[in-house]
């Protein structure tokens, strides 16, 4: 009994710790901010590119091979822990004892 109880103390304990330590690590997205603002004006220019289409991952026979090869790997792998009847070895064993009574 007395062990029960010091194990459920421990598992309180155990999700208090996690309960503090979630809540202190989500409090220190706004601890680095202050009330104070100031604006300066600065002037940057920058362009990008529109998507090119050519980039691979964007090219759907990239995709098509790929969905294929992830099929051929898991047939492979769901195939490979199955033995057919001719791989494994069937072996028999048997004993004939009989009794003869003499007269």
């Amino acid at each position: 009994m007395r062990s029960a109880i010091q194990g459920a103390r421990i598992k309180l304990f155990v999700l208090v710790a996690c309960l503090f330590s979630s809540l202190y690590s989500m409090a220190q997205d706004n601890a680095g901010t202050t009330s104070q603002t100031s604006s300066t004006a600065t002037h940057s220019e920058s362009t990008t590119a529109a998507p090119d289409m050519t980039m691979w991952y964007m090219n759907p026979v990239v995709w098509v091979i790929g969905g294929l090869l992830l099929i051929i790997i898991i047939v492979a792998i769901t195939r490979s822990g199955k033995k057919t009847v001719s791989d494994s070895e069937v072996s028999r064993t048997t004993t004939v004892r009989t009794q003869v009574k003499e007269d």
